[in-house]
């Protein structure tokens, strides 16, 4: 029996994946661990080895498209069958192959329209099940284009002058009986008793609300002037019409979302929903921080990574929550508690070929800001050159956002689930200080902390958040911290 590969599920969290491109073609030969697919998932670009071997026999999906995880996506014909084999084993796989999702629509999405009250059935649709034996004629087998009505009812309407299409049947399947359209020409002619109304047929007063169209808006085509079915329908369908027209001039183009990113707005939507955010900030002098960092990249030369900012802050973060293990921990609802991570892995937000990412320096605790530092720069290298592993994101417990490059004064980053704190660092300015009672000129930034109120209160924030700016202000101890250098 030919095998059937499966959309895989590449990381624990991934749902769908897109294909980004097969490194094999129909008729090419392929062996166990070779490279089949590039697939992109929520969290990476990965390599897809091929766990059987045989030949290609069919890719069922394009590149580009973005399917669920366990759909079919290729065929690998195995030794010993024919290709007539395998044709007949898939042919009904093939043909139920999910197909690519389609490009996103510029600007917003249209609306779903709500479906309308029902109305008259054709005898196609609304025809009774087969059953075994002879059937019977009814009254009401006419045309199966025409309305489901009896005789005597399509008579009365010509004769009162109604359209059918205005008429709800309560016969059989739908039926229209005489007794509907009785009751409907009752409806019009109490109507024309209160003329301070809006003139519609009873069928479009039912269905304008559920349709949102305000029927002032809508000219009427029935018997004195009232709105039909007919004339609500056709102005739903222009007013769409219209809504592409205007969307197509006011929208340039889409911007196709990938895994990562929409796995970013579903997180992102999660923790706004889930976690009560309350936020923080604190002013802090950056002087001796930049004079440290100088100092020690003059020194230590090529022997040791050269320290930037972000390192300096990583190892203060990591510093702060060995001190307050509290802070570095999560809230689990299923079981009523907060768990208290036992690392201390902190994510670094990086911006890649305009996509936010943030992967994790693992066990931050007692590591030197060089080690940090040198951790800290494979990582953000790897991510340049798109060449992430799941695992490379995975197990944050504490998120650094850092946009001081791009001159941000002051913000507050959105916590990154399921963790309890992020720390947004803004840009070193020059600011006015007073210093000993004397106005001066020094070096600050502004750290911003958005906390989850479930895990952290006001209190214990404050407090963690002044330990990072002691540290900061304090740099000696960064680059001291389990180093052996002087100061």
């Amino acid at each position: 029996m030919p095998k059937q590969i499966r959309m895989p599920k590449l990381s624990d969290t991934m749902e769908e994946g897109t294909l980004i491109a097969w490194r094999k073609s129909p008729g090419d030969a392929i062996r166990r661990g070779e490279i089949l697919a590039d697939i992109e998932t929520d969290k990476a670009d990965m390599e897809f080895e091929s766990y059987t071997e045989g030949t290609i026999h069919s890719f069922l999906i394009e590149p580009g498209a973005c399917v669920p995880v366990g759909t079919l996506i290729a065929v690998i014909q195995l030794a010993g069958e024919t290709a007539e084999q395998v044709e007949t084993e898939v042919s009904g796989a093939v043909s139920s192959a999910p197909r690519p999702a389609p490009a996103p629509v510029a600007g917003p999405a249209p609306v779903a329209m709500p479906a309308p009250p029902r109305a008259p059935a054709t005898l196609a649709a609304q025809a009774p099940p087969a059953v075994a034996g002879p059937r019977i004629a009814t009254p009401f087998d006419l045309d199966p284009d025409r309305l489901r009505a009896s005789p005597r009812a399509r008579q009365l309407a010509e004769e009162r002058s109604v359209d059918l299409e205005e008429v709800e049947g309560s016969g059989p399947a739908g039926a229209i009986m005489v007794a509907d359209v009785l009751s409907y020409v009752q409806q019009l002619e109490s109507q024309a008793e209160e003329p301070e109304g809006i003139r519609a047929t009873p069928l479009a007063l039912r269905m304008a609300p559920d349709l949102g169209v305000d029927l002032e808006s809508v000219k009427g085509s029935g018997p004195g002037g009232r709105v039909t079915k007919s004339d609500l329908l056709t102005y739903v369908k222009r007013e769409k019409s219209m809504s592409a027209e205007r969307e197509a001039e006011l929208f340039r183009g889409a911007l196709k979302l990938s895994q990562k990113r929409r796995t970013l707005i579903r997180n992102m939507v999660r923790s706004k929903d889930e976690a009560p955010h309350f936020y923080l900030d604190m002013d802090v002098h950056t002087d001796s921080l930049r004079a440290v960092r100088d100092r020690v990249n003059e020194e230590s030369g090529t022997a040791q990574p050269r320290l930037t900012y972000t390192h300096l802050m990583i190892k203060a973060a990591a510093m702060a929550l060995e001190q307050f293990p509290d802070v570095n921990a999560t809230y689990r609802a299923d079981e009523s508690h907060i768990a208290l991570y036992e690392s201390i892995n902190i994510g670094v937000a990086v911006d890649v070929q305009d996509e936010l990412v943030a992967p994790t320096v693992k066990d931050c605790q007692g590591k030197t800001v060089f080690q940090l530092a040198e951790e800290t720069n494979a990582l953000i290298q790897r991510a340049r050159m798109r060449k992430l592993q799941p695992q490379d994101y995975a197990d944050g417990t504490f998120t650094i956002s850092n946009l001081g490059m791009f001159g941000v004064d002051r913000f507050y980053a959105i916590i990154t689930p399921p963790q309890s704190c992020i720390l947004s660092v803004s840009a070193m300015t020059q600011r006015p200080i007073v210093r000993d009672g004397e106005i001066v000129v020094g070096s600050m930034t502004t750290l911003g902390l958005s906390v989850d109120h479930r895990v952290v209160d006001g209190v214990k924030a404050a407090k963690f958040l002044g330990e990072l700016r002691r540290l900061l202000e304090h740099p000696e101890e960064l680059v001291n911290h389990d180093t052996g250098l002087g100061s």
